[in-house]
Order: structure tokens, then sequence, then C-alpha cells
């Protein structure tokens, strides 16, 4: 049986999964896969099953397009000489 603590970890991590995926799916996998990254880091000596299905996101992530001028759509417009 599950303690409180692993159903919560579950419900965290699968919170951040969705989230991560979200990000993704939005454009930006490259920031997502590097938050996942910090997530299994976190996990992977304590909670390897977490850990682990926190990799399989990061693998998914790693497959997805990044969305084409995604790092400069925030970018502040540039002034041109004339």
């Amino acid at each position: 049986m599950a303690s409180p603590d692993d159903t919560t970890l579950v419900a965290t991590v699968d919170v951040l999964l969705r989230a991560l995926r979200a990000l993704g799916s939005a454009g930006r996998p490259d920031a997502a896969n590097r938050l996942a990254a910090r997530a299994w880091l976190a996990l992977r000596d304590e909670h390897p099953r977490q850990a682990e299905r926190i990799n399989g996101t990061m693998h998914h992530l790693a497959r997805q397009p990044t969305e084409p001028c995604a790092s400069t759509a925030t970018a502040r417009p540039t002034q041109e000489r004339t």
C-alpha cells in the first residue's frame, strides 16, 4: 500500500509532466527539457520510478520540433537605421 507521501509525490509528478508536455507543445520543448532535467536530478536517487517517468517525458520533448524563432519571439524589435 502506498503511503500518503508516495501518493502526493505521484500526483505532483503527474502535474509536472502535464505542464512540461504543454510547454513543449507550445513550442518550447528545450525549456521544458531543461526543467525536466532538473526534476530528474532531484528525484533520481530517492525516487527512481518518478525520475524514470520524467526521463520518458524528456525523450518525448526531444522529438518535438521547436517553434521557428521561439527564442526571438519575445525579443524587443530593433530599430532600422535609415
